[in-house]
């Protein structure tokens, strides 16, 4: 019989079992629950869980796929990386957006106690630091920060589900798995991000809001450690040296920006290595991950002030972004080189010239930048067209 896919889980997939049932299949074709169909509506089941009665019937299917999800993991299929900041930001906000569904399917329970409940507490302070990180998702380190973050919820959440039965059951139970499912998702998929970044979260800053952002992170690893004993006058130092604005609005305070990042960089090293006193494990991983956003935030901005530099020659920044948007960039290959192509046309490659700045085909003054380079042979590239083709811009 045909199946097909729910909307927010297409992996898994209803299939008519009946007049009024649907099996809602796993990925690998298990059959995982059942959406039973009626006159008021359609209703998921899976074990002793039951969902609302939805007026949908793939919405009710998403009920089942999640309920299947919080108890059994994801799916064994290897986990996406978001295609760029904007999508992980999304994913990762869904999770604090669950509060007030959460809220109110607690106060059903435990009504007057809700927030004196240990696990109720927990989920809510997770629940809020999780909201505060939202905005790490533009850089590696900030994925990987949250990932160890969202933990704050989730094993709260997978406690206060285990610990449920009767009617609480039946008033918890679809809040969390959402909660927990939400949770999952986000966890794999940004560690997959972190491994494998787009270009969003690496390379120069496109645009402004991803070097306020990651600053932004900075500053909250640094106030997250600030709680914990130790020696922190060189940190607070480096960290106070930082500009509070206008820090990559030119190449020049790229570079200065980028400078006091090392310094940050250099004392937090110096406190993982300092010999004595000892620094407890989650003091050690915070001073680490403090070195690593500001080790990632320097070379982005250094790289970002590279495309500054070519400003003079191409425009704005906003003009190089616009030439690079018309054309189709390869990889970058081991030796650095990147094919640039539009359509048919193959523009590139380009790659780094003798001096350390960026050539390719017809370039007679090499570009500080990849982009650069690039931008200029797309340029070049639409100013031949124009005579062939009036219509290009």
């Amino acid at each position: 019989m045909e199946s097909r896919p729910l909307d927010s889980f297409p992996s898994f997939r209803l299939r008519p079992a009946g007049p009024q049932d649907h099996d809602v299949l796993a990925p690998d074709g298990r059959t995982v629950g059942q959406v039973h169909s009626s006159d008021r509506g359609h209703r998921a089941r899976v074990g002793r869980d039951a969902g609302p009665i939805r007026p949908s019937l793939l919405g009710a299917g998403d009920d089942a796929a999640v309920f299947h999800i919080a108890a059994q993991g994801l799916p064994h299929e290897p986990a996406a990386p978001y295609s760029g900041a904007p999508e992980a930001r999304v994913a990762v906000s869904l999770i604090p957006l669950q509060r007030q569904d959460f809220i109110d399917s607690a106060y059903r329970v435990f009504t007057f106690s809700t927030l004196r409940e240990p696990s109720v507490a927990a989920i809510l302070d997770g629940l809020e630091t999780v909201r505060r990180e939202v905005d790490a998702v533009y850089s590696r380190t900030g994925c990987r920060r949250i990932v160890r973050l969202i933990p704050l919820v989730q094993s709260p959440a997978q406690t206060l589900l285990d610990a449920s039965a009767g009617d609480s059951r039946d008033w918890l139970a679809l809040p969390l798995a959402r909660l927990l499912t939400f949770c999952l998702q986000a966890r794999v998929r940004l560690e997959a991000t972190a491994a494998q970044p787009p270009a969003g979260l690496s390379e120069r800053y496109a645009v402004r809001h991803g070097a306020d952002a990651d600053l932004a992170t900075l500053h909250r690893i640094w106030q997250e450690l600030s709680a914990h004993e130790m020696d922190r006058s060189e940190m607070d130092s480096a960290m106070g040296a930082l500009p509070a604005d206008q820090f990559a609005g030119s190449a020049q305070t790229c570079r200065a920006t980028a400078a006091r990042l090392e310094a940050v960089r250099t004392a937090a090293d110096d406190a993982v290595t300092r010999p004595a006193p000892a620094i407890p494990s989650e003091t050690r991983e915070l001073l680490r991950e403090l070195s690593a956003q500001a080790a990632e935030t320097r070379d982005r901005l250094e790289a970002t002030a590279l495309v500054l530099d070519d400003t003079y020659r191409l425009g704005t920044v906003r003009d190089i972004n616009d030439a690079l948007a018309r054309a189709r960039l390869g990889t970058a290959t081991e030796t650095g080189e990147q094919s640039v192509r539009m359509g048919s046309a193959e523009l590139g490659p380009v790659r780094r010239a003798a001096d350390g700045r960026w050539t390719g085909p017809g370039i007679t003054e090499p570009f500080h930048s990849r982009e650069g380079a690039a931008a200029a042979l797309v340029r070049a590239h639409l100013a031949q067209s124009r005579p062939a083709n009036p219509s290009l811009p």
